[in-house]
């Protein structure tokens, strides 16, 4: 299995458990923390000088945050992967074509919403076994599975379609449930602060998510510490698959229509939100509320920059450079806890 920590730098948990005598160093604060933060910052006050209430309004932020909800989904569905110490290059796709099949089911007139919601997370999560199988019973790179895999679910997205983008048909209870408000606040941003504390609450107060962090910090030494590793990134890639089905639902709720090729464009903002996340919230590791924070972070910078009437182009350059900037900071927090962790006499 390829690990992100041996491809990347990127590490997890070091330990299952932590001595109760030695005090972790280095704080809660690190200035590249503060630099990428500072950055974000400096950036949104000199849009809200420039474009004043049309950036800064409530409406604005709330129909940016509700608009990426959906990003925010994919994003926390790359990250579990990333925390066993892999990757899922398949999350775009698999959201693309989870998007497509529901909007194909629920377009039919006699076909249930709720069972064509079930059967679409099914399929997600079975593209999810898929991967875990070929990566830990294949022993293949996680990287090019998924990155084979994604090519396929894009396939079958423009199969389902026949290649056209799916508009018209997609009932009012689907529709409701990703534009009604409760209060000023819509919907999809209470699906995502729910979806982000259950997520939470599995990764860092399970025994499951300690078992997570420590396959992919040091596979061989859980291993022989008793975790079953293979079954630990089997149960990474089934959750990211049902997830990234999820973000596929809400993709399709939020803007009634999904484009086949629409799924692929996905990853690149997903993965840098979780390096984002994982380079201000901690010390590298990757986490969801990290993920989560960081999908909105590159969201409003994003919108600041249509407010600006920026180049469309420039848009993904700027997602990028983001993204580039987030890995190298945590390979440097990384290096640095490294450096600080109390060595054995």
């Amino acid at each position: 299995m390829t690990n992100v920590n041996e491809s990347t730098g990127v590490a997890a948990e070091e330990n299952v458990t932590r001595p109760a005598t030695v005090k972790r160093r280095g704080g809660a604060f690190r200035p590249e923390r503060f630099a990428t933060l500072a950055f974000f910052l400096a950036f949104y006050i000199v849009i809200g000088v420039l474009k004043g209430s049309e950036f800064v309004s409530w409406s604005n932020i709330t129909l940016v945050l509700s608009q990426n909800s959906y990003a925010a989904v994919l994003a926390a569905a790359v990250t579990l992967p990333l925390i066993a110490g892999q990757f899922d290059l398949s999350v775009g796709a698999v959201a693309g074509m989870s998007a497509v099949i529901c909007a194909y089911l629920v377009s039919k007139e006699s076909f249930n919403t709720g069972l064509a919601i079930v059967i679409t997370l099914a399929i997600g999560a079975a593209v999810g076994v898929l991967n875990g199988m070929l990566v830990t019973r294949g022993k293949i790179s996680s990287f090019i599975v998924t990155l084979g895999v994604g090519g396929a679910a894009g396939g079958v997205a423009e199969w389902v379609s026949n290649g056209q983008t799916i508009f018209g048909g997609i009932p009012a209870s689907l529709t409701e449930a990703g534009t009604l408000k409760a209060g000023s606040i819509p919907l999809p941003i209470f699906y995502v602060i729910g979806a982000a504390l259950i997520l939470w609450a599995l990764t860092r107060r399970t025994v499951a998510g300690r078992y997570w962090y420590a396959t992919g910090a040091n596979p061989e030494a859980a291993r022989l510490a008793g975790i079953r590793t293979s079954k630990m990134v089997m149960w990474a890639f089934v959750s990211s698959g049902f997830i990234a089905a999820a973000g596929g639902v809400l993709y399709l709720a939020i803007f009634a229509s999904v484009d086949p090729t629409t799924g692929p464009d996905l990853i690149l903002p997903a993965f840098a939100a979780s390096f984002l996340g994982s380079s201000i919230l901690s010390d590298g590791k990757f986490t969801i509320i990290g993920s989560v924070l960081g999908t909105f972070l590159l969201a409003y910078a994003t919108n600041g920059l249509q407010i600006a009437r920026v180049n469309f182009a420039a848009q993904p350059i700027f997602t990028a450079i983001v993204l580039v900037g987030a890995v190298g900071i945590t390979e440097l927090l990384r290096r640095r806890r490294q450096a600080s962790r109390p060595r054995n006499p």
